[in-house]
């Protein structure tokens, strides 16, 4: 868990702040006291005192029982049980609704701690008067919803509180009890009926109350007195009017109907629901009757006297407490003793006042732990909470201020009287860090308490957040920033204003030689700057700068307009080649990056600087560059660290797939049977893939070198290494790039390509269409030497003959070509021979009959270079997709592995299955009813086409609903997702074809990604609510999409003059006076034309009808956006972390890839750029979206299961070996992990374990199972012991608790 800079408070504050806060009385503070209190004050305020209206609702909340769950203390904290609290005001009629669950089993705290206090911190919510608004429900009333979260890392519970307002308006309470109209309908009533209501007078106004309560209190509890009432019931009539119409639409708004003539049928709830009610028109009768009873209290004793009341006897406030976990809080033995604040220091540290001074300090240490930016406020607050109280309690708050001291804290306070000790004003805005400091200077001329005045001046430096100032108060230059601050210069000053600001430095001082020198030394390394360290070195200046022109023409660049990929691709090259001057290539990138300002470029400079300070068995390896290989160093590292696909990599010998008969037999994967030559190649590319894992492990050295045949087999999928391998063939004697000059490459764009008899070889496209879907054949770059060239297969013009497309089948799923190398040869065949190099002989050929011609003669078949032809086969692979890779390696892990089990269609099951793969049902709704299909995936598909989004946006669109035609009818097409895999695998699609153009291009737009996203929307349920709550989505989005229409209408987006609707008419309004002042001018009347000024008006009118309705159309976008956002923004029981992020940066023709992986136990992000291995300082270049033209763009995503995510992501894991003993002994075998052991599993991971290892499987229990709280109610159900796995294997168990016993990974 993060730490958010936001404060939060105890349970027992934020029950006491629940019972004072009022929705309809505003503060003069203008904060809410359940979102925006702690602190009780914003900085800076001077206004009104009351942070609690002096007219808001002194609230006398009673318990609902029907709609409360109050599960028992032991059973409480487990996953998928809430306690909830539902309740009423008897004085404003206000709802109330506080739901406790926890996330993962209540984390380390739960039954065992029951000294945990739960602090809770603000995360989301909906409010009146805040942006994202209290909707309105279907009855008319405001709601206002507050989330709250535990602060504690070790803590997993989650509450929600949820206040709206009541369901009679004043409207129809005035209905119900204004003397005057009951005396009103009661008379027309004897009047029309005199001698039917003989003796009849009006009703008293708690008469009708209770009347109409019996009615909706038989309808909810007791259905057989719930009976037809007469409309001319007499009775009835006296309360309601004649036949009820005086009352006829409160009485509908409370669910009453007219079903035959001249009867009233109350409402009819579903007889079967039990407590706690989940159906939402019992929740609505238990309201009404509960805001009856409370309407009956209020009226006057007179009133009452002869009536039967209800009275509240349940204990609200125990109620509170004990959903909010703190019923048992500690408390103070001498709470009464002590002094209370005349300001709110208990209210800003978030405790209440009968609380222990021990618990007092553990609120203030998390409070200054979740918002250190007003440690000060909250230090003061400690300090006089502990002044009041005395005794032993003021002790314990004592020595932790002394604590707080000892590690640098100060209060407010402190930092004014710091100011008074310089003599300066600390409301004084104009002073700034140069006159503080230079104060500063002169009083230590004067002074001999150094010490003192160095602790007062770090003081006002850090409540100022001036690391100059701090930097002075300890004297002190350690860093790039405090040697900037020292000599008053930025990353921007030139090399010679440096020296100049160093030597003016050590001329008015110099005792401060050494500290100048220290901060040239550290601006120097990190610049690379040969400038200031040939200064520093000679004291001159003398050594010969390179400019911009010597840097492109060092790395061989003619064309400086080219981009950043194309710069770095030469700047590898010259590496590769020369690695002895890397320093010099270093700088020359170093000014390249600067004269451009590419981050990209910057990142190649300092990124590739050795860490010397790294541990390395505690940091993850690097992989080389063997060639356009970016993106499968950036794939190796992902699948690396997944640790259960790590470890059966290692453990290959115990998953290997059997090749006897009958197991080929039974072997399907993607659909189709697997034939035995896939099987051994597949099992030759993990045996390929586990020695680069050992040595990813062991090896001493911060990176390691892929292995080619490695490369190979990923890149390139079984169904394409027969075509694959022939275009090896014919390009091995085509040169590559445009030659050399002086031993060294010339890089640049190659010329046309030569013209080649084109082949009749049939060229499948196969699953390309699902990237590009392109008119006309597409074709793939032709591969060069860098990484310049690494996404080509997104390239679809411009190639060269022999580049040829691959079959791009991503699925893997269809049959072997005629000319496929790895069908199996039948045994009839006799057993191929094979030449000296491995590779089949040619086979005679039978005799021809005398009378044919004689055949033709075979053309020479030059002798071929394995290791060339290896090398030609990465180049041409690398040009695949990513996607299509990650396909691959999927494809091969399963084919080479035994499966643990089949499904229903004789699919194999297996562990990479389990990890990778889900499953999405597709639902078709026609006229003749409702069709489903249901389908396995690895990945799911999200579009950037058409503009920037938000994840969750994205995901959209592969599940919402769709027209479809089906059988010549309109259909409803959408999927849901049965079953989730852990490692969820998001395929951002990028690439798209301009039919205008002929031409693919790249969509740049920013996909907003969320560190943490909630699937509980997209799965597969039959809970009718959420069913709902999609289709209102699905219609907001349509009529957002009419709103988009028409605001591009009134913005005229298509037309090119740019004008939109207002503009034009003024414009044209503007055009139409001038016209008219032509009458008034001498020189112009002559020629003016005849206008009716009134036309003017109507332009006038028409621009600000047209402003209006666009500022309407916007506004109201702004709100069904907010709506879509915020629909499921109490669905969070699927939780899943971001984990890796493939970025790409570039353009369609080439670029260069790298990843992010999040490792969880540190919480650092680390970025992989081949054999560079570097932490993330500002998770912003990976979350934010850049300005620059061609920014890095996520391409591919993925997200972990919250809960299994220890298990799942480990991405550092080293056992390096020592170097002289691994030279003379094979290196032993490694264990799975060099990480500790993972905590046990929580109730929310599923793993069933049969016999060996390779039966391990991965299930998450279904959506159903791990809703914890759904606007119906609560769900919980009990365990199925007598679970087994499904015909498929696939589907998730129907149990709630998953058999945790013997799990192991």
């Amino acid at each position: 868990m993060s730490s958010a800079q936001r404060p939060g408070k105890t349970s027992p504050r934020l029950a006491q702040d629940i019972c004072l806060y009022d929705p309809l009385h505003i503060p003069g503070t203008r904060r809410n006291l359940l979102s925006e209190v702690p602190p009780v004050y914003p900085e800076g305020y001077d206004g009104p005192p009351d942070y609690i209206s002096p007219t808001a609702c002194r609230h006398e909340y009673v318990t609902k029982t029907s709609q409360s769950f109050f599960p028992e203390p032991e059973h409480r904290w487990r996953t998928g049980v809430s306690t909830r609290l539902s309740a009423m005001c008897v004085r404003c009629r206000y709802h109330l609704q506080v739901v406790t669950s926890h996330t993962n089993g209540g984390g380390q705290y739960g039954q065992t701690s029951q000294d945990h206090v739960h602090h809770w911190m603000y995360s989301s919510g909906r409010q009146r008067d805040s942006v994202s608004a209290g909707n309105l429900s279907l009855k008319e009333q405001t709601a206002e919803s507050f989330h709250y979260r535990c602060s504690y890392i070790t803590c997993s519970t989650v509450v929600s509180v949820r206040i709206v307002s009541p369901v009679l308006s004043q409207d129809w309470v005035r209905l119900l009890t204004d003397p005057e109209l009951l005396s009103q309908r009661a008379e027309e009533a004897i009047a029309a009926h005199p001698e039917r209501l003989e003796g009849f007078t009006g009703p008293q106004p708690i008469t009708v109350l209770e009347d109409l309560r019996s009615y909706l209190s038989n309808a909810l509890h007791d259905p057989k007195r719930s009976k037809s009432i007469s409309a001319i019931n007499k009775r009835f009539m006296v309360c309601f009017g004649m036949e009820g119409q005086p009352c006829k639409d409160l009485l509908e708004f409370l669910g009453f109907s007219v079903k035959k003539e001249g009867f009233w049928e109350p409402p009819r709830p579903d007889p079967s629901e039990e407590v706690p009610y989940q159906d939402t028109l019992r929740i609505f009768l238990d309201d009404v009757v509960h805001e009856l009873s409370a309407l009956i209290d209020q009226r006057p004793l007179s009133e009452k006297r002869g009536h039967q009341l209800d009275h509240f006897s349940r204990s609200f406030l125990d109620d509170l407490y004990y959903t909010l976990e703190a019923l048992d809080y500690p408390k103070a033995t001498r709470a009464n003793d002590f002094s209370m604040p005349g300001a709110p220091f208990y209210e800003d540290l978030g405790v209440v006042e009968d609380m222990p001074s021990a618990a007092i300090v553990e609120a203030f240490n998390r409070q200054v732990s979740v918002d250190p930016a007003r440690t000060p406020l909250y230090f003061g607050c400690l300090k006089e909470i502990g002044a009041l109280r005395g005794g032993d309690d003021a002790a314990i708050i004592e020595r932790a201020v002394e604590a707080a001291y000892a590690e640098g804290k100060y209060t407010n306070e402190d930092v004014a009287n710091a100011y008074k000790y310089f003599s300066l004003n600390s409301d004084d805005s104009s002073l700034t860090d140069e006159n503080i400091i230079g104060r500063f200077h002169a009083f230590l001329n004067s002074t001999t308490q150094e010490n003192e005045s160095r602790k007062q001046l770090w003081r006002i430096g850090d409540s100022r957040r001036s690391e100059r100032i701090k930097s002075a108060a300890e004297d002190r230059v350690s860093t790039v920033e405090q040697a900037h601050m020292y000599l008053g210069v930025d990353e921007r000053t030139s090399d010679d204003f440096i020296i100049t600001m160093y030597t003016t430095k050590i001329n008015d001082s110099p005792s401060s030689k050494d500290f100048a020198r220290r901060a040239v030394e550290l601006i120097a390394e990190a610049r690379k700057s040969d400038v200031l360290k040939h200064y520093l070195k000679t004291g001159e200046m003398g050594v010969g700068e390179m400019d911009v022109g010597d840097a492109y023409r060092l790395l061989q660049i003619p064309d400086r307009t080219v981009d950043d990929a194309a710069i770095v691709a030469a700047y590898t090259i010259c590496i590769d080649e020369a690695p002895s001057q890397a320093e010099t290539y270093n700088r020359a990138l170093s000014i390249i990056a600067k004269e451009k300002n590419s981050p990209l470029l910057s990142t190649m400079v300092f990124g590739s600087t050795p860490q010397s300070d790294r541990v390395l068995s505690e940091w993850p390896v690097g992989l080389q560059n063997i060639g356009n290989t970016c993106y499968l160093n950036s794939l190796l590292q992902f699948y690396f660290s997944i640790r259960p696909f790590r470890e059966m990599v290692l453990d290959f010998d115990s998953y290997k797939m059997s090749l006897d008969e009958e197991s080929l037999s039974k072997k399907q994967v993607g659909s189709r049977k697997v034939s035995k030559k896939e099987i051994e190649r597949s099992q030759r590319f993990l045996r390929e893939l586990q020695v680069l894992f050992q040595n990813m492990i062991s090896s001493s050295q911060p990176s390691v070198t892929p292995g080619q045949e490695l490369a190979r087999l990923t890149l390139i999928s079984p169904s394409n290494e027969a075509a694959i391998r022939r275009m090896s063939t014919r390009s091995r004697s085509r040169s590559v790039g445009l030659g050399e000059l002086n031993g060294m490459p010339i890089i640049g764009p190659l010329g046309p390509p030569q013209q080649e008899p084109e082949t009749k070889e049939p060229v499948d496209l196969g699953g390309a269409a699902t990237l590009i879907e392109a008119p006309e054949k597409l074709h793939v770059t032709g591969s060069g030497t860098s990484d310049a060239d690494s996404e080509a297969t997104l390239v679809s013009e411009g190639a060269r003959p022999e580049s040829q497309t691959l079959p791009a089948d991503d699925k893997e799923n269809t049959p072997p070509s005629s000319d496929e190398d790895m069908k199996d040869a039948p045994e009839s065949i006799a057993p191929e021979t094979k030449t000296t190099d491995g590779h089949p002989a040619p086979q005679s050929s039978p005799v021809e009959p005398p009378d044919r011609p004689p055949p033709v003669p075979p053309r020479p078949v030059p002798q071929t270079d394995r290791q060339k032809q290896l090398i030609d086969e990465v180049e041409i692979g690398a040009q695949q997709d990513v996607t299509e890779v990650i396909n691959n390696v999927l494809f091969q892990s399963q084919c080479a592995v035994r499966p643990s089990g089949f499904d229903a269609n004789g699919e194999q099951l297996d562990r990479v299955k389990d990890l990778f793969y889900g499953r999405t049902k597709s639902y078709i709704s026609a006229a003749a009813g409702v069709r489903s299909k249901e389908e396995l995936w690895c990945d799911i598909k999200v579009d950037v086409a058409s503009g920037p989004r938000d994840i969750y946006s994205a995901i959209d669109g592969a599940f919402d609903v769709q027209k479809v035609d089906v059988e010549g009818a309109v259909a409803e097409q959408y999927g849901a997702i049965s079953k989730l895999p852990p490692v969820l695998q998001i395929q951002v699609q990028r690439v798209q074809f301009d039919p205008v153009k002929k031409s693919s291009f790249k969509s740049t737009h920013h996909l907003e990604l969320l560190d943490t996203i909630y699937m509980d929307r997209y799965m597969d349920t039959q809970n009718l609510e959420i069913l709902n709550r999609r289709r209102e989505c699905w219609q907001w989005k349509n009529k957002l999409k009419t709103l988009e229409a028409r605001r591009d209408e009134l913005l005229r987006k298509d037309e090119s003059d740019k004008f939109d609707m207002p503009t034009l008419f003024d414009s044209a309004k503007i055009v139409l006076e001038d016209l008219l002042s032509m009458k008034d001018n001498p020189e112009t009347s002559d020629e003016a034309i005849d206008i009716d000024p009134q036309l003017v008006t109507e332009l006038e009118q028409l621009s600000q009808m047209t402003q209006t309705e666009l500022t309407n159309v916007e506004q109201e976008m702004k709100n069904t956006q907010t709506m879509i956002a915020t629909q499921f923004a109490d669905s969070k029981h699927l939780a899943y972390r971001l984990y890796a992020v493939f970025v790409h940066h570039g353009s369609v023709t080439f670029g260069h890839y790298y990843i992010y992986i999040f490792d969880f136990r540190k919480e650092v992000w680390r970025k992989y750029n081949d054999n560079d291995v570097t932490e993330v300082h500002n998770a912003e270049e990976i979350f934010k979206n850049s300005d620059r033209q061609n920014p890095p763009t996520p391409y591919f995503l993925v997200y972990v299961h919250d809960a299994l995510k220890d298990r799942l992501a480990d991405p550092v894991c080293r056992e390096i070996l020592d170097a002289a003993s691994s030279s003379l002994s094979p290196p032993p075998p490694l264990p799975p992990s060099s990480q500790a052991p993972p905590p046990p599993l929580s109730p929310a991971e599923v793993a069933v374990v049969t016999d060996g290892p390779e039966d391990i499987e991965m299930r998450l229990p279904s959506y159903e199972e791990v809703q914890i709280d759904t606007p119906s109610g609560t769900r919980t159900t009990g365990p199925d012991k007598n679970h087994t796995a499904s015909a498929t294997g696939q589907g998730w168990p129907s149990s709630t608790q998953a058999d945790l016993r013997d799990v192991k990974w």
